[in-house]
């Protein structure tokens, strides 16, 4: 024999069952007449439609002003002035499939000095298609807080100078460039300011061109390049990527076939050799050391060049597009 309360309970529970369907049905009606007379009104179904979708995404927590304020972000900008540091006698880098540009050939003795923005960048780049062709351009903004004699000399000797622009995220490993040789950065206009408002100064560098920006994966020069010793293992110092390789000391060049100086903490690192001899040149072969594009042999006689990214402690892979030869 069924228990009589648990018949009581079915005819309750299939009674509210009945009553929750006529609500659905009563709300779904007045919604579609508000809809009818009113086509902008969304009605109660916007919300019964909607239901199925937010248990789909689930939870989405509120973040902090870390996450959302653009002004809390900063960023490091090497300004490179083509007419005083680019060696022009050298191939500018040209940038490979993957959008990648190698390290900048820098006139001896120059070093990349940086800027520190007080705010995020603004970089933008525009186009627009003409009776016969499509001309584009890019416009860097960068703001640099106070009223500072360093930015003021800034100002008096460099308005109007072409630039190269290398800049990245203080809190990123990713660098980005931006201008080269034959079509760089102008320092179009500036802002000094002075007021209530803030004392800041802002620099707006400009060029005509339809290339956008690329990664950089080059060297940021801070120093001169050290010097290879002429023996076979190449020693990579922790303060410095760039090292000059000379003519050979003995009766033959010595093949570069090891590396030192490296730990698993330096993966990613780029390092570039800058070819300087021209005699008893020092060679570099496709070996298990160093993975060379299309396994071909680079020597580094005066004017060669390449970039290698270190891969793991022993392991050095040549930077596709970095290659000089001059031989």
């Amino acid at each position: 024999m069924r228990n009589p309360y648990l018949k009581g309970a079915e005819y309750v529970h299939k009674h509210q069952i009945r009553l929750g369907l006529t609500l659905c049905l009563v709300v779904l009606f007045v919604s579609v007449i508000a809809i009818l007379t009113d086509p902008s009104a969304g009605g109660a179904t916007g919300v019964l439609c909607a239901t199925a979708g937010f248990m789909a995404i689930g939870n989405i927590d509120d973040v902090t002003d870390r996450f959302t304020s653009g002004n809390d972000i900063a960023y490091k900008v090497w300004l490179i002035n083509v007419r005083e540091q680019i060696d022009e006698s050298q191939t500018f880098p040209v940038p490979n499939a993957s959008r990648e540009v190698s390290t900048l050939p820098m006139k001896t003795g120059e070093k990349m000095r940086y800027f520190v923005a007080h705010t995020i960048p603004t970089l933008i780049g525009t186009g627009e298609k003409g009776d016969v062709t499509t001309t584009g351009g890019n416009d860097f903004v960068i703001i640099m807080g106070g009223k500072r004699a360093q930015l003021l000399n800034f100002i008096e000797q460099y308005a109007g100078d072409k630039f190269i622009i290398i800049y990245k995220s203080v809190t990123e490993s990713e660098y980005y460039i931006i201008g080269s040789y034959d079509r760089p950065m102008v320092l179009q206009s500036y802002e000094n300011k002075n007021d209530g408002d803030g004392r800041y100064v802002t620099f707006t560098f400009h060029n005509d061109s339809l290339e956008q920006s690329h990664k950089y994966v080059g060297s940021i020069i801070t120093a001169d390049p050290a010097v290879h010793d002429g023996s076979a293992t190449l020693a990579i110092p922790s303060d410095n990527s760039v090292i000059s390789i000379p003519s050979g000391s003995g009766s033959n060049a010595v093949p570069i076939t090891a590396v030192s100086g490296l730990t698993a903490s330096d993966a990613g690192r780029v390092i570039t050799l800058l070819g300087t001899g021209t005699e008893k040149l020092a060679t570099i072969a496709d070996s298990s050391t160093f993975v060379m594009a299309g396994g071909s042999t680079w020597t580094a006689k005066a004017g060669s060049k390449i970039s290698f990214q270190v891969l793991d402690a022993s392991t050095l892979v040549e930077v596709l597009g970095s290659r000089v030869q001059t031989a």
